[in-house]
């Protein structure tokens, strides 16, 4: 029996147009990779996109308000697949053509010959780092760590992935950063909220570990010890362009 949220949900869809996509730089390729990749079921598909003297490697991960959320990385050389693995100390990141080593996740790298104008509009924008007028996501900020950790988990409790924590420079400065993760109270995109909380420096770790029984979290960069939820964190280059605090 149709639930009486279909009908609503069908006319949303019907004037739903599409936005020029926004592309967000990661700090780094390892940082793409991470994100495509660890704690994931299956990694992300990515997209090789021509830029002005290199080349873009991005992924779609989200779409709000009509507008296509890609995160990306630059490169100077692209193969067919970026692999990841973690480490005891760190992770491995690198490009190969086969994914002939069972040892790493690979995800495919598609390379785009062609795109639609309004696409290249979001490439050009993200060439030259130029702000889009965009909606904004609605912000809540969270006590600490522990609190932004039970928002980012909750998903494992329909044995789904968890959700990434993006870490980016605090736009007020101070040399404080915001950490936060995007969520949605609804089925709809414009129910979106990114919830966060703000620390004194750059998370240089690249996961939280998250122990349910103590209700206690910190981050590492280990990802095999037993009785604890991990999630990863994603930095990024600048502050995010959708996120109003």
């Amino acid at each position: 029996m149709p639930s009486e949220k279909e009908p609503q949900q069908k006319a949303h869809i019907e004037k739903r147009e599409v936005k020029p996509p926004v592309f967000i730089e990661t700090e780094s390729l390892n940082d793409l990779a991470r994100l495509t990749c660890a704690l994931e079921r299956a990694p992300f598909p990515l997209f090789s996109i021509e830029s002005s003297d290199r080349k873009m490697i991005a992924t779609q991960l989200d779409l709000f308000l009509g507008t296509p959320i890609f995160y990306f990385s630059f490169a100077s050389q692209v193969k067919n697949f970026l692999s990841y693995r973690t480490t005891q100390n760190g992770e491995e990141v690198l490009q190969n053509d086969s994914p002939a080593n069972p040892a790493l996740i690979h995800a495919p790298i598609i390379e785009i010959i062609k795109m639609p104008p309004i696409f290249q509009s979001g490439v050009k924008a993200a060439e030259k780092r130029k702000p889009q007028e965009e909606e904004k996501f609605l912000s809540l900020e969270v006590k600490n760590l522990s609190s932004l950790v039970k928002v980012a988990s909750y998903k494992i409790l329909f044995e789904e992935s968890p959700l990434p924590i993006f870490a980016f420079p605090s736009p007020w400065g101070k040399g404080k950063w915001c950490l936060g993760s995007f969520t949605r109270m609804e089925d709809f995109e414009e129910a979106s909220i990114f919830f966060y909380f703000e620390q004194d420096s750059k998370p240089d770790l690249n996961f939280v570990r998250y122990s349910m029984s103590r209700a206690d979290a910190s981050m590492t960069n280990r990802t095999d010890e037993h009785g604890y939820v991990y999630i990863k964190i994603v930095r990024l280059k600048e502050p995010h362009p959708l996120v109003e605090l």
